[in-house]
C-alpha cells in the first residue's frame, strides 16, 4: 500500500489508499448492501419479536376482530366464546309457539320440536381462524391496531319430524267422530239420544304454518289450529216425533220432541200373529184403502178376494204402512177387540183414532214396538173374521189428494 506526503499548515500528512475509499463505487454499494442487510435483519428480529408478543398475549384466546352471530369474541376462549354465542342464540330457540283451539293451548318450543343450531362449528371456525393467521397478518394487527376481520353466522335448523309429531299428537286428542242421534227404547218407552258433533284436525294446514312460524326465528307466535266441525248424519230433529207400540199392553203412544202428547189403544197381533218388535217406520199414508184377500185358500177362504173402501172394509177409513212387511195401523169396527191381542199382526185402531193420527203424522216418523208385558189374546170369531190387507187399487178413493200419499203397489198385509 503506497503514502503520499503532502505539506499543510508546515506539517506532512500521510494519504493511504484502500477498500474504504469514497472512490471505490464498487465497494461503496457493498457497503451500503450490507447496511441494509442489517437493518433488515434488526426490523425482521423485531417484527418476529412483535408477532410472538402479540401471539403471546392472545394465547389459548380468539384474536380481535372476531364476530359470530353478531356476538364479539375478542380475547374469549373457545369454551367462554360457545357459552356466549349459545346465551345469544337461546331465544330463538326457547321462544313460545302456542296453537289454540276453544279453550285449549299446547305450548312448545323449537328447540322441544327439534331444533338445534351449528354454534359449536361456528366457533370452532373461529378459533381455527385464529390459529391459522399468518406471520404478516400478526404483524399488521399488533403495529397497525388492526383486526382479523372473521364473521361467521349461526343456521338453525327445524326438522320437520317434530312439528309433525305434535300435530298428530294434538289431532289424536281432538279428532272425534260425529254421533248420531238415535231411539233408545231398551226401557220400554222412547228416549232420544240427542246428536253430537265431530271434529277433525286439518293436519296440513296446521303442519305447514307450524313450519313457516319455525323458519321465521325470532319472536313468540301463536297459531289457531284448524279444526274441521263434523256434522251428524242423523239429528236429533229427526226424531221430532215417534211412535210407540207397546204390545201386551196394547197401547200406541205419540211422542212430540221427545214427550208423549197422545196415546190410543190398539189392538196387536195374536200370539201366532205377532205384531214385530223393533224401530221401523212409517213408509206409507192411505186415504180410504181397499182391503184385498191375503190368503184366499186359508183363514181367507170364506172372504171376498177384495173389499172396496167404505163400510165392512177390515182396513177402516185410514191406513198408515210400516216397513215391516204387511204390517200396519189402520181402522177397525171391531171395538171390542181394542186393548187386546187380537189381529193378524197389524195394529187396529178406532177409525177416529186412526184418521187423528193419520192428519198428524207424515211418512218417515219412526215406529218403536215393544212388548210391554203379557199378551192379552182374544179368541173370537170377530176377531179372527179381520183379514184386513190392503191391496193395489187404481181408484181415486184409495188415495187422500191432500195427503200426498199414493196406492200399495202390491198385495201385502193382514191385521
Amino acid at each position: 500500500m503506497s503514502t503520499a506526503e503532502i505539506k499543510a499548515n508546515g506539517e506532512m500528512i500521510s494519504e493511504r489508499t484502500g477498500w474504504w475509499r469514497p472512490d471505490s463505487a464498487g465497494k461503496k454499494a457493498l457497503f451500503v448492501a450490507a447496511i441494509l442487510a442489517l437493518l433488515l435483519l434488526l426490523a425482521g428480529g423485531a417484527a418476529a419479536y412483535v408477532t410472538y408478543d402479540y401471539g403471546q398475549e392472545y394465547e389459548g384466546r380468539i384474536f380481535p376482530g372476531t364476530t359470530v352471530a353478531g356476538v364479539d369474541l375478542s380475547g374469549m376462549t373457545q369454551a367462554e366464546a360457545l357459552a356466549e354465542v349459545k346465551d345469544t342464540i337461546e331465544p330463538q330457540l326457547t321462544r313460545e309457539i302456542s296453537l289454540t283451539w276453544k279453550k285449549k293451548t299446547w305450548n312448545t318450543t323449537p328447540q322441544k320440536l327439534g331444533a338445534r343450531s351449528n354454534a359449536k362449528a361456528a366457533v370452532a371456525a373461529a378459533v381455527d381462524a385464529t390459529a391459522s393467521a399468518s406471520f404478516m397478518d400478526q404483524a399488521r394487527m399488533k403495529l397497525l391496531g388492526e383486526d382479523m376481520d372473521f364473521t361467521e353466522s349461526v343456521a338453525i335448523t327445524n326438522p320437520r319430524k317434530g312439528a309433525r309429531e305434535l300435530v298428530a299428537s294434538i289431532a289424536k286428542e281432538v279428532n272425534l267422530e260425529p254421533v248420531d242421534a238415535g231411539i233408545d227404547y231398551s226401557t220400554g218407552w222412547v228416549e232420544i239420544t240427542e246428536h253430537s258433533v265431530g271434529y277433525a284436525v286439518q293436519t296440513d294446514e296446521i303442519d305447514k304454518a307450524l313450519t313457516k312460524t319455525l323458519k321465521r326465528g325470532s319472536g313468540n307466535a301463536n297459531l289457531a289450529l284448524p279444526v274441521q266441525t263434523l256434522q251428524p248424519d242423523t239429528t236429533s230433529d229427526e226424531f221430532d216425533q215417534v211412535l210407540l207400540t207397546r204390545i201386551g199392553e196394547n197401547k200406541l203412544y205419540l211422542y212430540n220432541d221427545g214427550e208423549i202428547t197422545h196415546e190410543w189403544t190398539v189392538a196387536t197381533g195374536l200370539p201366532e200373529y205377532p205384531t214385530p218388535t223393533g224401530l221401523w217406520e212409517v213408509t206409507e199414508k192411505r186415504y180410504m184403502p181397499t182391503w184385498v184377500n191375503p190368503d184366499p185358500t186359508g183363514w181367507g177362504a170364506s172372504m171376498p178376494a177384495s173389499i172396496p173402501p167404505g163400510p165392512g172394509n177390515p182396513l177402516g177409513l185410514r191406513a198408515i204402512n210400516w216397513s215391516a212387511p204387511a204390517i200396519r195401523f189402520h181402522g177397525t169396527d171391531a171395538i171390542y177387540s181394542l186393548g187386546y191381542n187380537a189381529s193378524h199382526g197389524c195394529v187396529r185402531m178406532a177409525n177416529s183414532d186412526v184418521i187423528e193420527l193419520y192428519d198428524m203424522i207424515d211418512v218417515g216418523v219412526p215406529i218403536v214396538s215393544v212388548q210391554a208385558g203379557a199378551n192379552r189374546p182374544l179368541y173370537s170369531a170377530p176377531a179372527t173374521d179381520d183379514p184386513t190387507v190392503v191391496a193395489d187399487s187404481d181408484s181415486d178413493s184409495d188415495s187422500d189428494p191432500g195427503s200426498g200419499s199414493e196406492g200399495d203397489g202390491e198385495k201385502k198385509g193382514n191385521g
